[in-house]
């Protein structure tokens, strides 16, 4: 009788090897090779699953997205501009190994223009529900740029380890409360 395999769950082994690796040893640790050893299991089932690097890095970057998510959902049902923002802060080893995931799929997809589109597709929907938070502000999308701007950059400094994370998170707190203060 032949073996049962759970593809799902052997993609998401896959996957989570990926992330382990980027957040650990970077961009330049990802290879057929690699991911295999990382996550136990042959080279040849990583190439079943993923042909190439770039799906290996697109699948990463759904997971990425779906622990994002699963952060501002811990906010609450209906989570505040606070809330769902400051929950993007690297604040604990999980979301700081995302944090530095994230920072080296930005690169990856740096250089591969329909990644880098998708990513950009994605932000400018964010930033949209941002915008759609702020009804009463007199420019609520460059509002929203700003506030996630100042994020990216707060959470690469606290990544990086230039900045504490409760700073940060002062720091983005203020700044959210002087957009919140410019609404009629």
């Amino acid at each position: 009788m032949p073996k049962r395999v759970d593809h799902s769950s052997r993609r998401a082994t896959i996957s989570d090897a990926v992330m382990r690796l980027l957040a650990r040893d970077g961009l330049e640790a990802i290879s057929l090779r690699h991911v295999a050893a990382e996550a136990g299991v042959s080279p040849g089932q990583v190439q079943h699953y993923f042909p190439s690097k770039d799906a290996m890095m697109e699948f990463a970057a759904s997971t990425i997205a779906d622990r994002i998510a699963t952060r501002i959902a811990a906010a609450g049902p209906d989570p505040d501009l606070h809330h769902i923002l400051t929950a993007l802060l690297p604040t604990d080893p999980d979301s700081a190994a995302d944090s530095r995931t994230l920072i080296g799929y930005l690169a990856f997809a740096s250089v591969r223009p329909q990644i880098a589109e998708t990513m950009a597709t994605n932000g400018r929907a964010f930033r949209d529900h941002i915008a759609g938070m702020l009804p009463d502000h007199p420019d609520p999308t460059t509002a929203a740029n700003t506030l996630l701007a100042l994020l990216d950059g707060l959470a690469l400094h606290v990544t990086l380890g230039q900045l504490p994370a409760a700073d940060a998170g002062t720091l983005l707190t203020s700044a959210i409360d002087g957009v919140l203060a410019q609404e009629k």
